[in-house]
Formats: structure tokens, sequence, C-alpha cells
């Protein structure tokens, strides 16, 4: 065993205990958080007689943990926007081809039975990764194409193809496993050995070049 190995066995209890201030959280996910901010500060510290090893690690220790689980809650958050987002897309599409015009706000909320103040904030918190003004019907956001390979709604599956040609193997796993397999983050990180956190940031960083191929 390793010294750094005797470190983190050592200290398990003190990561498990911070970890009683987290909820709804996997207590693994937590875990390796933790372990995270145990090695960082195992890196950092400076023995000067005065200062113990437990108080400070204490901090590396609940930061990571914190951060994990303000990215999970943004996720959560993210997940919720873009499923409706997604719905608002395909009857825009849908009423677009009934009603032959681009539908108006006011059409779309009366197809989903949604206010239109909750599509306008859909819209905002989607802005900065995709355009609103998307109007031609072969512009198609790259969450409507690969979220669900079965939606009634026609893909051009060769510009696809050709986006996830432009990703590197880490985050064509990533997509895989997360959008044609279904994995959630949590599985996915575990198939392929990363933390949650590192599969949030794959994830995110690949939608962009994808969306961005394709939107070129």
């Amino acid at each position: 065993m390793t010294e750094l190995e005797t470190i983190i066995k050592l200290h398990e209890k003190l990561i498990y205990k911070i970890a009683t201030k987290f909820y709804e959280i996997p207590l693994e996910d937590l875990y390796q958080a933790g372990v995270i901010g145990l090695i960082k500060a195992y890196n950092n510290f400076i023995d000067n007689g005065t200062t113990k090893f437990t108080s400070y690690a204490y901090n590396y220790i609940f930061g990571e943990m914190y951060e994990l689980t303000s990215n999970l809650r943004t996720i959560k958050l993210n997940k919720k926007i873009l499923k409706l987002y997604k719905q608002i897309e395909q009857a825009k599409y849908r009423l677009a081809q009934k009603l032959n015009h681009f539908p108006s706000i006011q059409e779309i909320s009366s197809f989903l039975q949604i206010d239109e103040s909750t599509i306008y904030q859909v819209y905002e918190c989607t802005s900065n990764i995709m355009s609103l003004d998307q109007k031609e019907e072969d512009q198609r956001p790259i969450y409507e194409t690969i979220s669900n390979p079965q939606d009634n709604i026609s893909t051009d599956n060769i510009d696809l193809k050709d986006s996830f040609k432009t990703l590197n193997k880490e985050e064509k796993d990533v997509i895989n496993y997360r959008y044609f397999k279904d994995y959630t983050q949590s599985e996915t990180a575990k198939i392929l050995g990363m933390s949650q956190v590192t599969v949030s940031r794959y994830e995110k960083k690949s939608l962009n070049k994808m969306y961005n191929y394709l939107s070129a």
C-alpha cells in the first residue's frame, strides 16, 4: 500500500462524516469527490507544527463535495429545461407543417397547453448554446437530434454521424453511453472509469462541438 493509499484509508471516516452533510447525492459519488479533496489537501499541506492535517483537509474535502452537489443540481435543472425545449421544438415543427407558416409563441403555447411565459423562460435559458431564430427546417438542435432516436421528427443521420466524428475517443464514449444507450451520468462514469463531474464536462463540451458542426 502506497503512502497516499494509506492516507486515504486513515481518513475514510472523515470523508464519510463530511458526506452526511449533503443530501440526495449518491454516497459513492460523494466519497469519490471527498477522496479528490483529500488528495489535493495532501499535495498542498505544509506541516508547520500548529495546523492539524485533518483540519486542513476538511475544507478541501467539503469543497469538492459542494462543487459536485452544485454541478448535479445544475445538471438536473438543465435536463428539465432541455426536455421542455425539445417538446417546444417538436410542437414548432409540427405546427409549421399543419399551419403552413412559422408558428407564433401564442400558437405553440395553445398547442402544448403551457404558459407563454414558460416558453420564453425556456428559450432564455437555452439561448447560450442555440439560436432562438432558427426558422429553416433543416437547422435542427443537437439535443432534438440525438436525445431520442425514435422521434417522429426526421433527422439528417449523415450530418449527425459526421458531427460525431469531430469528437475524440473520450467524448465519443460519453455521448454514446449518455444519448445512444441512455445511461445516466453516474452509470456512464462507472463504466468509463471517470468521475461524474468529468462525464458532465465531456458531455457539455461534446454537445457544443456537435452543435457547432451541424449549425456551421
